[in-house]
């Protein structure tokens, strides 16, 4: 072997000395002290297909056309805690509530508009990448439904649910923070991390009376919309507060009495005048009772909408110090029936128990050391990487939704809106500087009565996009943000036969995570008889890219402080080609 430049020190070395290395691990005098670190992953979301059949009950009349349907999941169990060793999938099972409107082949007792509510039972298993140890919470929303009438008395519905897994993963750690007795140099930096170090489950019991209009007796329920929206929330002492609203959405039907004549005066005086005439009188009154008879029954379908305010204590096993408190609703045990208060009034009674989900996070600033080395031993030690979500907050934000939706696609126009309601199909967060951007679609189904002289339902449905922009000057560009997306405030005005008015609220909670991966020094020890070259006193060392002081200090066994004075530094910053002087 030939060197072009001259026999390097390693070379001068008998290959026996360098064999005598040995490894001595270093136990009693290493000092750790502990730390807890969550990791929180989004994982892929899934898609379970239902199809079911439906059959009309006998109680209700025969089928002619489905006019609304609409499906809402709920998750039979929503946590799953300490994942097994060897499980690679999780059981997903549930049910979905099925409510749907038909318009009647004959109409009986002048019902123009019939309501089918069921439930249809859904179980799969989901195959995905499982960390042992770790827990899971799942989350399922309605990505679309389709309806076929196979005949008058059955209907057959196909369903798509998306099925979403968020991964917590608890590590607790040994942070080294040096060795007795030992003059070890170390760079030093600080972190911030976060854990979360508790989940509360708490339920809330609801009976609350909500009052029709007073022009209106209502008789039954044909569809009841409920979704639970925060207001705000705050730990104090040993209890969690929390604040919200419970928005309920009621389409129903009013009994047929004596005093309906009264919402169509022109009708009645038709009808007297009419009788009164000699000639043809009989015809005219029974032409003006088909025409109130008409118009009596879709009358009689009212829309309602209300909310109720709740305030919920979730106490806590002891007082303590947290960074956030990430809260979820299920609402899927309240119910909306028709009864009569104490004093015989006829109200929508809301009533059942409110689940709510608590996580709550703590941060904590921590200084680990991050490298290390001995100026007279060999320090050696390996490096284990941690990955860590910090919670950097929580944010919300809301918007007004107005968009104009064409009545087209059907045959007549629009003569009076009926019913209005809309749900959240997509949506995304993204960062734009100092703004988080939620954009997505709200699918809007509307009720109308139809022009024609048989006063046809129909409905018209729009595809409307939203746009929340929140201010987050916190954020640096490399965050998370996963949101929750809620309608507040929907109604509907028409502005003529062919064009519909829809305004709507949207409401966007975003929790802000950011990544945080830092490495552990693990397993120190120092290596005996593996220097065989040795260091000269002093070097002049030309700067390469990369360098950094700490680097070169760690290179040349002497400190940061040394090169700084000995080389008249006033900061830590190098430049390619520069020379130091190294002295140990």
């Amino acid at each position: 072997m030939t060197y072009e430049k001259g026999i390097p020190d390693y070379a001068m070395v008998p290959a026996k000395e360098l064999e005598e290395s040995v490894i001595v691990p270093i136990t009693k005098g290493a000092i750790y002290s502990p730390v807890q670190v969550t990791d929180i992953t989004e994982k892929q979301s899934t898609l379970l297909t239902l199809e079911e059949d439906i059959l009309v009950p006998d109680i209700k009349p025969d089928l002619h056309e489905i006019l609304l349907i609409s499906g809402k999941p709920c998750l039979a169990v929503r946590e799953t805690d300490q994942i097994a060793r060897g499980d690679d999938y999780i059981n997903v099972s549930g049910e979905v509530e099925l409510q749907a409107l038909y318009l009647p082949e004959k109409q009986e007792h002048g019902c123009p508009l019939v309501s089918i509510q069921t439930k249809i039972p859904f179980k799969d298993q989901w195959h995905m990448d499982l960390t042992p140890g770790t827990s899971l919470t799942l989350s399922c929303r309605t990505e679309s439904i389709e309806h076929m009438v196979i005949n008058e008395r059955k209907f057959r519905v196909k369903i798509v649910l998306c099925v979403t897994a968020r991964e917590y993963k608890d590590t607790k750690a040994e942070i080294f923070e040096g060795i007795i007795d030992e003059d070890l140099q170390t760079l030093k930096e600080n972190i911030e991390v976060s854990s979360v170090v508790l989940r509360k489950k708490d339920s809330l019991s609801i009976r609350e009376d909500i009052f029709p209009k007073e022009s209106c007796r209502p008789e039954s329920l044909l569809k009841q919309d409920i979704c639970v929206v925060e207001n705000y929330q705050q730990t104090a002492g040993d209890k969690i507060v929390v604040n919200g609203f419970i928005y309920v959405n009621l389409l129903y039907l009013t009994s047929s009495g004596e005093d309906d004549s009264s919402a169509h005066p022109e009708q009645g005086e038709l009808l007297v005048s009419a009788a009164g005439s000699e000639p043809d009188g009989s015809q005219m009154a029974s032409a003006a009772a088909a025409s109130k008879d008409t118009s009596a029954c879709f009358d009689n379908i009212c829309q309602m909408q209300d909310r109720v305010e709740f305030t919920q204590f979730i106490p806590l096993p002891q007082a303590g110090d947290f960074s956030g408190v990430d809260i979820c609703f299920d609402d899927s045990r309240l119910r909306i029936k028709l009864t009569q208060d104490d004093n015989g009034k006829d109200v929508f009674r809301l009533e059942g128990e409110l689940l709510t989900y608590a996580a709550l996070y703590r941060n904590s600033q921590r200084e680990l050391i991050a490298d290390g080395y001995h100026r007279e031993k060999n320090f050696v030690c390996e490096f284990e990487e941690i990955s860590c979500k910090t919670l950097v907050g929580f944010s919300t934000g809301e918007a007004s939704v107005r968009e104009i939706i064409s009545v087209d696609g059907h045959q007549q126009e629009a003569a009076r809106i009926l019913y209005t309601s809309a749900s959240v199909v997509s949506g995304e967060s993204r960062l734009d500087q100092n703004k988080i951007i939620t954009e997505g679609i709200i699918c809007a189904d509307i009720i109308c009565l139809g022009t024609q002289d048989d006063c046809c339902l129909f409905v018209q449905k729009g595809s409307l996009p939203f746009r929340v922009v929140t201010a987050a000057p916190q954020l640096c560009g490399n965050e998370i943000v996963t949101q929750k997306i809620f309608l507040k405030d929907i109604w509907a005005e028409k502005i003529n036969g062919k064009q519909i008015e829809f305004n709507g609220t949207v409401l966007v909670c975003a929790q802000i995570l950011k990544p945080t991966p830092f490495r552990l020094i693990k397993n120190p020890a120092f290596e005996e008889g593996s220097d065989p070259r040795g260091v000269s006193s002093m070097v002049i060392y030309i700067c390469r890219p990369g360098d950094t002081l700490w680097n070169i200090a760690k290179k040349f066994k002497t400190t940061m402080t040394s090169i700084r004075t000995i080389n008249g530094l006033s900061d830590d910053l190098l430049s390619e080609g520069q020379k130091l002087l190294m002295v140990k």
